[in-house]
């Protein structure tokens, strides 16, 4: 006989009630009873026959519920209080009083043993005629009860309270908040369709990372076949020759609280604690086979994405130099490392958001100082984050591009200054009418010859300019003789009293 299924049964500590039974002990989860006492499923020992002499005793009946029957939930069988045993029915304890009696011994008592045919289980068994018995009694008792109290109002039974046995309500654990990094970079290049990137980047202060990004050549990423790591030289190397790995150097500088492994004169670094600059997060670092995962040197550009973008085209010594640059290596959080792969800006970008312009930076003054090309998605997530920040410099260690020209401000016309309201005039005064002006009496010209030694001599009309009625005067600053003389005056008041004024030539 195999053991008991789960499912409902007959609750042994309360009439009237099931209990789910979870296949080895009872659960907490109780119910009504809803099916008629004569289709009851009954644990063993309640209406079922025992076990064969030379069979274990099983606690219960072979009986497989329905599966729809199963509660939703309930609580392991180490939480649920312990019920009392389950008693026998009374053919079970004569039949134990029996098996409890004088036993024959003894090769006779073997062979009767051996002889005894097995109990028969079948429906007309002694234990199952026992329970069709016990069962009709029930019924006849029950229709008796009915019909006699058919004429009475039969009084409403009795609620007894019985303590809540219903489970403790698990919680929920709590839901998976991580961001998905890659929706975190997609949705920012979803964000460019406003921004236009040669607006944005030619607006962005001469020689930052923004204004970079216009210098990168924008191509299609080569076929990612014949790369190897081995391409780009030996990994971690001592390329600046102080005697210490990149690798080593790059823990040192990026740890705190650095313990060095003795006899390597500070080199190989043994422990210290990094706040990782992509989760913000402290990360204890320990070096061995098992923990020094924990804490990973990263390159911001990718070798895979280097070799797709230019890198192929380099000899190895150059390649080497690009793998062990500190521009472009940082000490991480090894998990997000892994995450990251060879993701560039349009595929990956740190959850921590207060790094993501100096890391987007970073990517640019790599490219841009090893001359390596930028797809046009990764030109667009990185003009993206950039213009949050557009005056985010290059990292030290990048060739800075030439400053660009200053854009001279184009000449502001000024503003036409209001003119003053006219004040009204005053009327005009009239003035008074200017004295006549009385003509000179034109001179008579006399019939006396000019003598030689004419004192003042006087001309009409001077042919050199065309003056009128100019005298001259004997003696002074000019050549008397040279003038040919029309009238010929005594004295000067006889020269003006006739109209003539006096020439100074």
């Amino acid at each position: 006989m195999g053991r008991t299924a789960p499912g409902w049964y007959p609750d042994p500590s309360a009439a009237g009630t099931e209990r789910w039974f979870d296949g080895d002990r009872w659960s907490q989860h109780t119910r009504p009873t809803a099916l008629p006492a004569s289709t009851q499923r009954l644990p063993l020992g309640v209406g079922a026959a025992l076990p064969r002499e030379d069979q274990p005793a099983t606690p219960f009946a072979e009986v497989r519920p329905s599966v729809e029957e199963q509660p939703a939930t309930y609580a392991p069988a180490s939480s649920v209080r312990a019920l009392p045993p389950v008693p026998l029915p009374p053919a079970a304890a004569v039949r134990s009083e029996h098996a409890a009696g004088p036993q024959r011994t003894g090769p006779t008592a073997q062979r009767t043993r051996a002889r005894r045919p097995a109990p028969q289980r079948g429906l007309l068994s002694k234990p199952a005629l026992w329970v069709g018995a016990a069962v009709l009694v029930v019924a006849v008792a029950g229709s008796a009860a009915a019909l006699a109290g058919q004429g009475d109002d039969p009084a409403p039974p009795a609620v007894v309270a019985r303590p809540s046995t219903a489970p403790t309500p698990v919680e929920e654990p709590p839901e998976d908040s991580t961001p998905d990094y890659i929706e975190v970079a997609n949705s920012a290049v979803l964000e460019l369709a406003a921004l236009d990137i040669a607006t944005v980047t030619a607006a962005a202060p001469s020689q930052s990372a923004l204004a970079t990004v216009a210098l990168l050549e924008v191509g299609e990423p080569n076929p990612v076949a014949g790369y190897s790591s081995d391409a780009f030289g030996t990994r971690f190397a001592d390329t600046d020759g102080n005697g210490c790995d990149t690798r080593n150097d790059a823990l040192a500088r990026s740890l705190s609280g650095v313990s060095f492994k003795p006899g390597t004169r500070d080199c190989v670094v043994m422990t210290g604690l990094l706040t990782d600059p992509y989760s913000g997060k402290d990360i204890a670092f320990e070096r061995g086979p098992l923990s020094s995962g924990a804490v990973q040197v990263d390159h911001v550009v990718p070798l895979t994405d280097a070799w797709r973008h230019g890198a192929q085209s380099w000899d190895v010594s150059r390649r080497e130099a690009f793998a062990n640059d500190p521009l472009n290596v940082l000490v991480v959080d090894g998990t997000l490392n892994q995450q990251k792969g060879d993701g560039s800006a349009s595929a990956w970008l740190p959850p921590a958001e207060s790094f993501r312009c100096a890391y987007v930076a970073r990517q640019v003054a790599v490219k841009y100082t090893y001359g390596l090309r930028v797809s046009a998605a990764e030109q667009a997530a990185m003009v993206a984050v950039l213009s949050t920040c557009p005056g985010e410099p290059l990292p030290t260690g990048s060739t800075l591009p030439p400053p660009r020209d200053p854009v001279v401000p184009a000449p502001v016309k000024p503003k036409p200054t209001p003119s003053p309201t006219p004040t009204p005039e005053a009327p005009p005064v009239a003035a008074e009418p200017a004295p006549p002006v009385t003509p000179a009496p034109a001179p008579t010209p006399t019939t006396r010859p000019v003598p030689e030694d004419c004192k003042v001599k006087g001309l009409y009309v001077r042919p050199t300019d065309g003056a009128t009625n100019v005298y001259y005067v004997r003696g002074e600053e000019w050549n008397f003789k040279e003038v040919v003389a029309d009238v010929c005056f005594d004295n000067r008041k006889e020269a003006e009293a006739a109209g003539f004024k006096r020439a100074w030539w």
